[in-house]
């Protein structure tokens, strides 16, 4: 056998070794040790747990606002498109939801009664301006924005409330009321509950008012807001 024969087929020999041993290392050293990165968007916390299984890690970030669903997984580090070690960990970031809100049509309505529905809404009060315009002693007139505007959650709304007849009465002495009682004396006297604060304290009943904001036999306007301070028997609220 010529000599150029022996080295072309020693070279082809090396050539299909060569491909061989590449792509051999492809396969154990890149292929079985990558994985493609699942895609967890749109999944609650428990269901990506249960599909990584014990393959990967999954790293909580947190809730923030987002169009997604409340609760599910809005976007994940590293991306789908990513193949990634068996182990890594995700990092996921779960949505709270739409941060705005629409406000609601608070015409007619009592100012105690506006306050629960702004609560339970998730809208905080601003500024409340008083007027003389309407017959009906804390009704709401309107507000700022309108209502079927859609905002922001953090962002507070001014009300316009009427004030049929504002005068001066003495603060009505609510101290050792239950919240219930005191709330119908505030309302019989045309004034409004304000912010209600809560102090653990063991030696009186539950619910009981043993603060105001405004000294009791004082002189106050009708439609004033007042404060108060109620107890609670259990420590955790």
């Amino acid at each position: 056998m010529k000599k150029h024969t022996i080295y072309l087929i020693s070279f082809l020999s090396i050539l299909i070794g060569f491909f061989f041993f590449w792509n051999v290392a492809i396969k154990f050293f890149f292929n079985d040790y990558l994985y493609e990165t699942p895609n967890l968007k749109g999944l609650t916390i428990e269901e990506a747990t249960t599909l990584i299984g014990k393959d990967f890690k999954l790293t909580n970030m947190g809730k923030f606002y987002s169009e997604v669903e409340e609760d599910k997984i809005y976007s994940q580090l590293p991306p789908t498109t990513k193949h990634i070690k068996k182990g890594r960990p995700i990092k996921v970031w779960v949505s709270k939801g739409l941060d705005t809100v629409l406000v609601p049509n608070l015409r007619g309505i009592n100012l105690q009664d506006a306050r629960a529905i702004l609560s339970d809404s998730g809208i905080k009060i601003g500024n409340i301006v008083y007027t003389t315009e309407g017959t009906i002693n804390n009704q709401i007139i309107g507000s700022n924005p309108k209502e079927g505007t859609s905002i922001s959650k953090e962002k507070p709304i001014s009300l316009l409330v009427n004030v049929s007849k504002i005068k001066s009465i003495k603060m009505p002495d609510i101290l050792g009321y239950s919240l219930d009682e005191g709330i119908n004396v505030l309302r019989k006297e045309n004034l409004v509950l304000g912010e209600v604060s809560k102090i653990y304290r063991e030696d009186f009943p539950n619910n009981t008012i043993i603060d105001t904001n405004h000294t009791i036999g004082k002189s106050v306007s009708t439609g004033s807001i007042i404060n108060i301070t109620i107890t609670v028997n259990n420590k955790e609220e």
